[in-house]
């Protein structure tokens, strides 16, 4: 069994929707909005904004992800004229045939530091990509670490313990400032089994973020450095930002 197989068990263990987020979310996406999540993982937010009657759907990389979103919507009951195949679709960030079309969504989400397993040409990419594909004054919701932090202090995060699995996370740093190597161990509890992974994260600094942002014309944005609104800056966990594209 392969790593990513593995973490699909107990990702919504290992990770289950954050509610500060999700309001967050709501704030921006009601009812009849449409919103693509990009790096859907289990697909746990595009799932609870479509039983709200959001038009959402979601992307990502891993086959297995997107088996288990699939069925958990159809144990949802709740798709609409869609087929849980449409609703979601395996492809990476670099994929520029996920979106449906132009002038498609109200809202893109990319959330859980997704935007770094790319390299820096594949984020041009995306960004631009995420706003031809937003209705004009539409929203990218976007959220990555605060890697100011990581470059002055460097990052511990904490061990995640759930009722079935222990999954240990740590940054090792490359030779040179552009990639930072990514390990994790996940440990399934009941079997004693133990799998290691380890992938190259190509980190954004705020300041290099924001010119992207620029470039891909997106007219105005908020940043942020916790779901609750707190404000972005050195010692917060993350940088959130909130991206409206040109009307």
């Amino acid at each position: 069994m392969d790593f990513y197989t593995m973490l699909s068990r107990y990702y919504d263990e290992i990770f289950p929707l954050d509610t500060d987020c999700l309001s967050f979310v709501r704030e921006h996406c009601g009812p009849g909005m449409t919103l693509m999540d990009a790096g859907c993982g289990s697909g746990a937010l595009v799932r609870r904004l479509r039983k709200e009657g959001v038009d959402a759907r979601g992307f990502d990389l891993d086959s297995s992800m997107i088996d288990l979103a699939r069925k958990g919507l159809a144990e949802d009951g709740i798709t609409g004229a869609l087929s849980p195949e449409e609703i979601f679709r395996t492809g990476d960030l670099a994929d520029t045939d996920l979106f449906c079309g132009d002038k498609e969504y109200d809202v893109i989400t990319c959330l859980g530091n997704t935007l770094v397993h790319i390299d820096f040409p594949g984020q041009i990419r995306f960004l631009g990509k995420v706003c031809s594909a937003l209705k004009p004054g539409g929203l990218l919701v976007l959220q990555i670490l605060n890697y100011m932090n990581i470059r002055e202090e460097g990052q511990g995060f904490p061990v995640l313990e759930g009722e079935n699995s222990r999954f240990i996370r740590e940054y090792r740093r490359s030779d040179d400032e552009r990639r930072l190597f990514f390990h994790t161990s996940l440990e399934d509890k009941r079997s004693g089994e133990c799998y290691c992974n380890s992938v190259t994260h190509y980190p954004l600094l705020p300041e290099a973020l924001m010119a992207l942002l620029s470039m891909n014309a997106f007219a105005e944005w908020e940043t942020y450095g916790d779901w609750d609104g707190s404000a972005a800056g050195s010692g917060q966990p993350a940088l959130i930002v909130a991206a409206r594209s040109e009307q």
